[in-house]
This record gives C-alpha cells, sequence and structure tokens, in this order.
C-alpha cells in the first residue's frame, strides 16, 4: 500500500486466455514458426488485454514471444493488427523486440517477437531499473526524431488533441459532472483547466511518441531495457511520455522532477509546459478511474487509473506548491 492507494501488481495483472484456446491453424502456425511444438509455456502476466500473450520454447530450445488475439476480443485483435506494422517501421536504434513473424487470418491474428532476456518491472522500483528505462527511452526518442519516414507512410500523424487531455476545461465549462479528485487538487478546477490549454502547444514537435509508455510496458535485463506495445504512436513530442513514465516513479517515491529534467528529452521544455502535461494527464486518468470495469479488461486498470491520477496529482501539487 502506497499513500495514494494500493499498488497494482503490474507483472499480474492479466486474466489471459490460455495456449487450449487458440484455434488448431493458430497452434499449427505458431508450432511451425518454432519448428517444434511447444515444450514451455510462460503465460504473460502483465498488461491488461485478455489476448494470448505468452512466452513459448519449443523442444529444439527455440523460443518466441507470442502474442494472438480473436473475435471475441476485437479491440486486441486491432491492437495487434496495428503493432504489427509499426514495429516492422521502427527505426533500428529503438530498444523493441523485433517482430520475427506476423499471421493474419480472416478473425484471428498472430505475432511472434523476439523472446529478450529480462522480466516486467514491478513496484516499488529500483534505481537501477529506472535508470534503465530512461536510457532505453532516452535512445528510443532520439531515433524517433525528426519522425522517421517509415512510419509516416504508415499514416502516423500529429492527431488533434481529443477530450481526454482536456477534461478540466468540461468540468469547468458545466460539460461533465465533476469526478472524484484528491484533496489537494480541490478549488482548483478552474486552474487546471487554464493548465490544460496549453496541450496542444506542448504536443507539437517533429518526433514520434509512443503514447504509453508505463513501467508495465517495458521489460528490463541485466544491462537494458526493452520498450514494447508500440499501438498508438502519434507524432508528438517525446518528452511527454517521459512525464508519463515518471508518474510511477514519483508515486514509488523517487524524484521524478529531477530525473525528468535531466532526460535528453526535456531539453527545451518549459516548467509550465510540463504543468500542463501533468493536468491533462491527471483528468485523463480520473476522469475514468471510477467508470465500471470493462468486458474484456484486466479488473486492475481501475486501480490503476486512480493510483496513476493521484500520483500525478501529487507531483504537480509539490511543482505548484498546493497544500
Amino acid at each position: 500500500m502506497s499513500r495514494f492507494g494500493p499498488t497494482v501488481p503490474y507483472d499480474a495483472t492479466a486474466v489471459r486466455s490460455d495456449w487450449s484456446t487458440l484455434p488448431a491453424y493458430v497452434q499449427e502456425r505458431i508450432i511451425a514458426e518454432l519448428g517444434g511444438k511447444p515444450a514451455d509455456i510462460r503465460m504473460a502476466g502483465g498488461g491488461f488485454s485478455s489476448a494470448f500473450a505468452a512466452r513459448i520454447r519449443a523442444e529444439s530450445g527455440a523460443e518466441l514471444f507470442v502474442k494472438a488475439a480473436g473475435p471475441d476480443n476485437s479491440w486486441a485483435l486491432d491492437v495487434c493488427r496495428r503493432e504489427a506494422l509499426i514495429n516492422t517501421a521502427l527505426p533500428q536504434g529503438v530498444p523493441a523486440p523485433r517482430l520475427e513473424f506476423a499471421a493474419d487470418f480472416e478473425d484471428w491474428t498472430v505475432l511472434g517477437f523476439e523472446a529478450v532476456e529480462g522480466r516486467a518491472p514491478t513496484l516499488p522500483m529500483s534505481p537501477r531499473d529506472l535508470d534503465l528505462m530512461l536510457d532505453a527511452w532516452a535512445a528510443a526518442a532520439a531515433a524517433l526524431t525528426p519522425a522517421p519516414q517509415a512510419l509516416l507512410d504508415l499514416g502516423v500523424s500529429a492527431r488533434p488533441v481529443d477530450h481526454h487531455l482536456r477534461q478540466f476545461a468540461f468540468i469547468d465549462s458545466g460539460g461533465i459532472e465533476p469526478f472524484a479528485i484528491p484533496p489537494v487538487l480541490e478549488g482548483r478546477i478552474s486552474e487546471l483547466a487554464q493548465l490544460e490549454q496549453g496541450i496542444d502547444e506542448a504536443l507539437t514537435a517533429d518526433s514520434v511518441m509512443h503514447f504509453d509508455l508505463r513501467p508495465d510496458n517495458m521489460i528490463v535485463g541485466a544491462d537494458q531495457a526493452w520498450i514494447c506495445d508500440w499501438n498508438w504512436v502519434e507524432v508528438h513530442s517525446t518528452w511527454f511520455d517521459t512525464a508519463c513514465l515518471l508518474i510511477a516513479a514519483h508515486g514509488d517515491g523517487h524524484d521524478a522532477d529531477a530525473l525528468f529534467w535531466a532526460h535528453p528529452t526535456a531539453a527545451g521544455v518549459t516548467a509550465d509546459q510540463l504543468d500542463t502535461a501533468l493536468a491533462s494527464i491527471i483528468g485523463y486518468y480520473l476522469s475514468q478511474a471510477d467508470d465500471p470495469p470493462i468486458p474484456g479488461v484486466s479488473p486492475y486498470i481501475r486501480a490503476h487509473q486512480r493510483w496513476s491520477g493521484n500520483a500525478a496529482a501529487d507531483w504537480l501539487a509539490q511543482r505548484r506548491g498546493w497544500t
């Protein structure tokens, strides 16, 4: 338990379909790629999707990390198909497990990634793990700036910032009912709405961002980290992802402010821009935290959103001297 509520077991959030639920033709394709039947299947414990995800080893020793989704989970199916396109277009300098094969059937898709040697980070994060994740993101951000043509050719673009990052503005205008906020933010809705107004300018950049950078979307090895789940990339500021990653670090007791300003992606960022990003992130998380569970999605998703929103609120409050 942290002061922001129960911490989420990020290495054990998933409720997944197992090998026996995969259609025979999907199993056969995986076996063909491995060169033999599975001798060991280690299901991925992290993530919020119910899609199949596991590290599979054949008797020959060949290994792949495999994702598969079918018609019972259309969201995961679309995400996997998107990831197959994005992964193959990532620049060489991005530390991400590389796609070894992708097979798309009428109602199923299956992806096989290189099985890198590492583990999912857990809370509390060690300084070493956090440093490796920040280094991995620094390398990725450098390779993604300027925006690589291969990704632009896939249609990756700077989509307009939507209502998800303007929740306090909607409350302030009476457009939506207020959602639960921590005491440190009470009486500050108009101030938060004013901060949100700068989100378009803050996100404008000639670079490609991950847009879902969290510890549970990374793998930490002996001397490096890898970034996974490249599903939501857009042409925006890479430092926004740095802030997203460091929200978990702040909630975990690390000095997120010092880590942010020391990171290469923070070059040229202003203090007001960081505050704008944090305000938008707080609204994004807390506006969803009290919603009902989502069918086919991990029951931990709402606890993750609440904890992350409260941690971001505490970081912003410290930065602005709110008590």
